[in-house]
């Protein structure tokens, strides 16, 4: 078997993502679960579950075009998900 260095970048970066991913939609279901129900929640809620997927998508798939085009649709998708901020004075 051979030795590519792109294989460890795809997983490190797979990782890195999910491991971010996960961090944030676990404090997100937090922020659900203490009572503050509201659309913000829950649009924060699948930004960062597809966060979480499109690092899973880099970790378990072996190296190539298609898992990082995919990736990159998700986390687009994810960036695309706005909650509004409110600005309370």
């Amino acid at each position: 078997m051979e030795f590519h260095y792109h294989y460890i970048i795809q997983d490190i970066v797979g990782i890195l993502m999910a491991f971010i991913g996960i961090r944030m939609f676990t404090l997100s279901i937090r922020i659900l679960l203490s009572g503050r129900r509201s659309k913000n929640t829950i649009l924060l809620l699948i930004k960062y579950a597809l966060i979480t997927l499109s690092g899973v998508n880099l970790t378990i798939n072996k190296f190539g075009l298609k898992p990082w085009i995919i990736s990159m649709i998700l986390v687009l998708l994810a960036i695309v998900i706005r909650p509004k901020l409110s600005t309370k004075e």
